[in-house]
């Protein structure tokens, strides 16, 4: 991986955003923050600045924090100490690297829980932040998940089959499921080949397709509720795919291929705790939307 040049248009493209951070370009209304692919329903908007809680940018390969109640003192650095942070609340500057810093917004602290300016953290720490003007929505990602959302889009199939199956689902308007009795398996199905697009199957109780858009979120397309007989969205409509199926109360993970008219083929069984994650590598199969 280049990344280097991948960090230089991270910071690039990240400074160019931060204009949208500040009080002469606020937004008309506040946006739809999403950190590492979550969702932060508790980021606040404060004179035009988007501010959302140091918390949220927790990475365990990059930034250590600490915090002093006595001095209400922020303390962070990473993890090579090359970047070394005070922030105090109330206040529009901060110390990076025994150097005064101006911050666009007063550090907040709400609940406890200490929220910056996108932008300071843009600027200062190198995040990636792009903001999409087109859904007023703002992605930030910390270097651990850049990196995985690099394999999830253009990475090794099994590793971003797996990223892709943690990522959290946003259902949009879809209807709230009803929920079953005696859950004991799961299922998932791609299309052959592909890591973006995929089908859960809970328990046959209900049922949910989603694709992973440009910006690494999961939207969901389709879903089937058994339970309530009640169906939304678009089915997908598969060639051929590969099916991963857990039946965690007996013990059993099975997976395999099934063809364009619905044939499926078995190929393996394991026992379900031989299976370290939720998908296993299908022999001969490459990658083909990356």
């Amino acid at each position: 991986m280049q990344w280097n040049k991948r960090l230089k248009y991270v910071v690039g493209s990240a400074l160019l955003a931060s204009v949208l951070f500040n009080g002469s370009l606020a937004y008309a209304a506040a946006p739809s923050v999403f950190v590492n692919g979550e969702l932060q329903y508790d980021a606040m908007m404060v004179k035009g600045n988007a501010m959302i809680k140091l918390r949220a940018l927790t990475d365990q390969a990059w930034i250590v924090f600490s915090y002093d109640p006595k001095t209400r003192v922020v303390m962070f650095h990473t993890k090579d100490n090359k970047i070394m942070v005070k922030l105090k609340e109330g206040e529009k500057k901060a110390n990076v690297n025994g150097k005064s810093v101006s911050i666009d917004a007063g550090v907040v602290n709400k609940n406890g829980l200490t929220y910056v300016p996108l932008r300071f953290i843009s600027e200062t720490l190198g995040a990636y932040v792009k903001y999409n003007a087109k859904d007023n929505r703002v992605i930030v990602r910390t270097p651990t998940a850049q990196q995985e959302y690099e394999t999830l889009m253009h990475g090794d199939l099994t590793e971003a089959r797996e990223i892709a199956l943690k990522l959290p689902g946003f259902s949009g308007d879809a209807p709230m499921l009803k929920g079953g009795e005696g859950y004991h398996y799961y299922g998932f199905t791609f299309p052959e080949g592909e890591a973006l697009r995929f089908s859960i199957d809970n328990a046959g109780y209900d049922y949910g397709y989603y694709e992973v858009n440009e910006e690494g979120l999961a939207i969901k397309k389709w879903q089937y509720d058994d339970v309530a007989k009640r169906e939304w969205g678009v089915k997908p409509k598969f060639k051929s795919s590969v099916y991963f199926l857990n039946q965690w109360a007996s013990g059993l993970y099975t997976f395999g291929k099934t063809d364009e008219q619905g044939n499926s083929q078995e190929l393996g069984k394991l026992r379900s705790e031989e299976v370290d994650g939720r998908v296993v590598p299908i022999k001969g199969e490459k990658r083909t939307d990356d």
